[in-house]
């Protein structure tokens, strides 16, 4: 037995059981993702957003306006409590999308006091000499390795590299003026 929704990807199927189970949750699926589009969320924002606001709607078997606060606080505390925890990108996404469901509905969302998602504090990966040394000798093409070495070496971004000019390099004091 083949349907549509088997041979769609893991987070169409969750959209297309919320809308298949969910009365009116069609509409709302589609006024959303056309309010994320509008506003220039990047096709996997809306793809993460659209799977975690249907997961909601498929869990409490309605639509997702129409949770109570403390509804949502136990669905967000029952995610925490599973047997394999969410990373905090899967925990970031299903607040992050709810949020951005109510903002786009018109409703105040402060209301619901989700919780902020903290960064997390990470050190930087520091490659060795060695390893510098093997990503530079890879580099084939002179021009490859000048941009590696800018990249890794004065801590530039991809686009400062690329706007880079031989007029803003200072030879004698080796320094390099970033605009």
């Amino acid at each position: 037995m083949s349907s549509k929704k088997e041979s769609l990807p893991h987070g169409r199927n969750v959209v297309a059981r919320a809308i298949e189970a969910v009365e009116g949750y069609e509409a709302l699926h589609g006024r959303f993702v056309r309010t994320m589009s509008i506003t220039g969320k990047s096709s996997g924002t809306i793809e993460n957003y659209s799977r975690h606001v249907a997961s909601i709607a498929l869990h409490f078997g309605r639509m997702p306006l129409d949770l109570s606060v403390e509804e949502v606080h136990a669905y967000l505390y029952a995610l925490q409590q599973r047997a394999k925890t969410p990373s905090r990108t899967y925990f970031k996404h299903t607040v992050f999308g709810l949020r951005f469901l109510l903002k786009s509905e018109g409703l105040v969302y402060e209301h619901l006091l989700l919780p902020s998602i903290r960064a997390e504090k990470r050190l930087p990966a520091v490659l060795s000499k060695e390893e510098i040394w093997r990503m530079l000798c890879v580099a084939v093409p002179l021009k490859f390795r000048i941009l590696t070495a800018m990249l890794y070496g004065c801590g530039l971004r991809c686009s400062e590299v690329c706007n880079v000019r031989l007029r803003d390099i200072d030879f004698d004091r080796r320094m390099v003026h970033v605009v």
